[in-house]
């Protein structure tokens, strides 16, 4: 699918991260010493952010909306729609979206969206902020996305729990003249490579879902818990995401070294580094940034951005940006931007 917006720009990112750190270090006792200096030298995480216990995906996402609207000045009574983008909602029901438009002062006349996308999901979400945008309904839509990972991770499978973090963001979508390209893609048959088996309708949860047992690589993980394959995730990602980028500048008519910034999922650095020299792309063109948060899923592009923001802006880089989410589902998606004018805030605690 591709859709090319003219009328919608991006007025302001923010993004927080739980102030609870797990060095990964320190797992060293639990897999073996040696096991985790590899994982850390792979991935380049090397610790990664947990939301407490009573912390959830729409406290993250609602502290950066506040964020943003306190550095942009902006009135919550302003804003039309918002967007909610995780796999980690506040409950089955009611949908998250209609929570966090009470909780920031929405209007009762905004209309309220739950979507349920992980890798991909920030630029989905801003694909259905800049559709209601550029529909006439609204004049300014609120995009918030996150997860908390580290809830659906069991402490036994260090595949996934030394490399997914937490975090939420919050974006500021409204009109304006500029024009942006987006190109959105899904394959279902490749569900179960990431997936939490339990805990819908087709498998309630039970007594048997919660018993842990061992994997065949060794890892431990129940049901109720995500499961990963990390080789065909990458096999997906290094066939599919060249693909789509070449096509996506096709489209925006822009060639490769015209990009400023190739904002990528951020799901681990070997992964990243792979892609970049697979494309051919300079390297100061992919930013990485999760050596001190991990892989925060929907979250990590606009994170990333948040947190690089300073220096992309000073090496003009940000008026030619590329987005691209990968991973569960399996799903792909894709965005061209100009990011400068955009004011993108330094991540918070909370």
């Amino acid at each position: 699918m591709k859709a090319k917006f003219t009328t919608s720009i991006i007025k302001g990112i923010a993004a927080a991260i739980p102030k609870d750190i797990l060095g990964l270090i320190s797992l060293g006792s639990q897999y073996g010493n040696e096991e985790v200096k590899r994982i850390i030298a792979s991935t380049g995480v090397e610790q990664v952010r947990v939301a407490r216990n009573d912390q959830c995906t729409s406290d993250l996402c609602a502290a950066a909306a506040k964020e943003l609207f306190s550095k942009l000045e902006i009135e919550p009574s302003t804003i039309d729609g918002i967007v909610f983008v995780s796999q980690t909602p506040d409950y089955k029901m009611p949908a998250t979206s209609v929570l966090l438009q009470h909780r920031l002062g929405l209007p009762k006349t905004a209309v309220a969206i739950d979507i349920n996308y992980g890798c991909s999901g920030f630029v989905y979400g801003l694909y259905q902020a800049f559709m209601m945008v550029e529909a006439g309904g609204c004049e300014r839509v609120l995009l918030c996305v996150g997860d908390t990972s580290t809830k659906m991770v069991h402490p036994g499978d260090r595949s996934v729990r030394m490399v997914f973090g937490d975090g939420g963001s919050a974006t500021l979508i409204e009109k304006g003249e500029s024009t942006s390209h987006f190109i959105l893609k899904s394959d279902g048959a490749g569900a179960e490579y990431l997936i939490i088996p339990a805990g819908g309708s087709r498998k309630p949860l039970s007594e048997e879902t919660s018993i842990p047992f061992e994997a065949e690589d060794g890892n431990i993980r129940n049901e109720e818990t995500v499961r990963m394959n990390g080789m065909e995730i990458m096999t997906f990602a290094l066939r599919e995401v060249p693909l789509m980028i070449d096509e996506l500048l096709d489209s925006s008519g822009w060639k490769k070294e015209d990009v400023g910034t190739f904002a990528l999922h951020q799901a681990n650095k070997f992964m990243l580094d792979y892609l970049r020299k697979k494309m051919k792309l300079q390297k100061n063109s992919v930013p990485i940034a999760v050596s001190n948060v991990g892989n925060t899923g929907p979250a990590s592009i606009p994170l990333m951005l948040s947190i690089k923001h300073k220096e992309l802006s000073e090496s003009n880089q940000l008026q030619k940006v590329v987005c691209c989410g990968f991973g569960v589902g399996l799903s792909w998606a894709s965005c061209s931007l100009d990011l400068s004018s955009t004011y993108i805030l330094d991540p918070i605690e909370v």
